[in-house]
C-alpha cells in the first residue's frame, strides 16, 4: 500500500471517529440536559413534557442494558406527571407503567426513588394514577 494511500485512509478513520464520536456525545448531553429539566419541578405541563420526551428519545439508544432503563425510570415517571398535568390521564398510565417495569429491571433503589418521588409531589390527580399503576402491578 502506497504512503499516500494509507495517509488518505488514516485521515478518514480520523475523520469517522470524530464524527462517531460527536455524535454520541452530543446525544448523551441533549439527554443529560433535557432530564435535566424534565425533572426538574419548575417546569410543568406541555414544556415538562417537550423536556422528558427529548430526553427519552435522545437517550434511546443508552437503553441497551437493564440498568440504564432503571436509571432512566425516572425520566419516565417524570414524564407521567407532565402527562397527568396536561389532561392525558391514559397516557401517565402508560408513562408509570413504563417507569415501573424500568425500574424493576435491575435490583437497587430504583423504585423505592419512584415512589419518594411520587410523595413528594403536590399534584393528587399525578399521585392517584401511580397508586392504581402499583397496585395493579402488584
Amino acid at each position: 500500500m502506497p504512503a499516500e494511500s494509507k495517509s488518505k485512509f488514516k485521515t478518514w478513520a480520523y475523520a469517522i471517529f470524530i464524527w462517531v464520536f460527536l455524535c454520541v456525545w452530543l446525544t448523551g448531553m441533549t439527554a443529560g440536559l433535557m432530564a435535566s429539566s424534565c425533572r426538574n419541578d419548575r417546569y410543568e405541563g406541555a414544556k415538562k413534557l417537550r423536556f422528558c420526551n427529548i430526553s427519552l428519545a435522545t437517550g434511546a439508544w443508552m437503553n441497551f442494558s437493564s440498568l440504564e432503563r432503571a436509571k432512566g425510570s425516572r425520566i419516565e415517571l417524570e414524564r407521567g406527571i407532565a402527562l397527568s398535568q396536561i389532561g392525558e390521564p391514559e397516557k401517565a398510565i402508560e408513562a408509570f407503567e413504563q417507569a415501573l417495569r424500568d425500574a424493576r429491571a435491575k435490583s437497587g433503589p430504583w423504585e423505592r426513588e419512584l415512589h419518594k418521588r411520587m410523595i413528594q409531589i403536590a399534584d393528587g390527580r399525578a399521585l392517584a394514577l401511580w397508586v392504581s399503576v402499583v397496585k395493579s402491578g402488584e
